[in-house]
């Protein structure tokens, strides 16, 4: 992360406050003065002075796209494999980030990673509707009767579903494309369940902008800065 902007984010200044006060000479990583407000700052291994006094605080700033493999769990912590597992070991950022929401131990695709507790709320909370799409495989050809049911909600034992987009991905109408904007336990489980249908492959290739596309099992990349200037705004951040 740039200086200026760690410096901003920690509540010192303005970025152009924290710009002039480096330009003076007044900070020094490492022991080191920086006079360039673009410096790069390792969040987890520089040490930070202004005049002599170390500066701390946590500054959420570590965004990205992770796609989970299937047999995982999604928890920091747990005693079976887990998508923290996966990750290298020294990917900046590592102790802070965590996954938001979930996606069940069978399933594969996009999770989102970050230390943006604020995001990540908005991110879970039904409010935003922040929209999720999926492939699903089913167990039999589902009828366009019964797909577009899907659509229009079905009743769940927590409720009825709201509407969203469902289409077929070939023609043997067991591949679908289902986009919702809710998150509910085992939600597309359920709502194929419902009707009669077995998901048998489930993988999450978009979270609102975000997408899954380019990504390989088990990897992780950053987010770009449009990526995360479209995630908050999905979210009214």
């Amino acid at each position: 992360m740039r200086l200026d902007k760690f410096l901003s984010k920690l509540g010192i200044g303005s970025r152009k406050e924290v710009a002039l006060l480096i330009k003076r000479g007044r900070v020094t990583i490492n022991g080191i003065k920086v006079t360039d407000p673009g410096v790069k700052v390792n969040l987890e291994k520089d040490v930070v002075q202004i005049d002599g006094k170390e500066v701390r605080g946590k500054v959420e700033g570590f965004y990205y796209k992770f796609y989970k493999p299937r047999g995982c769990v999604t928890s920091k912590s747990d005693k079976d494999l887990t998508v923290m597992d996966f990750l290298p070991k020294d990917l900046p950022g590592l102790n802070r980030i965590f996954p938001v929401g979930r996606l069940d131990k069978d399933a594969e695709g996009l999770l989102i990673f970050t230390d943006d507790g604020a995001l990540a709320h908005r991110m879970m909370h039904p409010k935003w509707k922040l929209s999720k799409t999926y492939q699903v495989w089913l167990d039999k050809e589902i009828t366009e009767l019964d797909l577009k049911k899907i659509e229009e909600g079905v009743e769940l034992s927590d409720g009825k579903t709201l509407p969203c987009t469902a289409s077929f991905l070939d023609e043997t109408k067991r591949w679908i494309k289902i986009e919702v904007r809710e998150g509910r336990y085992h939600l597309i489980k359920r709502m194929f369940g419902s009707l009669g249908y077995k998901v048998i492959g489930l993988k999450r290739i978009a979270i609102g902008p975000v997408k899954l596309e380019g990504l390989k099992p088990s990897e992780i990349v950053p987010l770009s800065e449009e990526e995360v200037k479209l995630l908050k705004k999905a979210v009214g951040l």
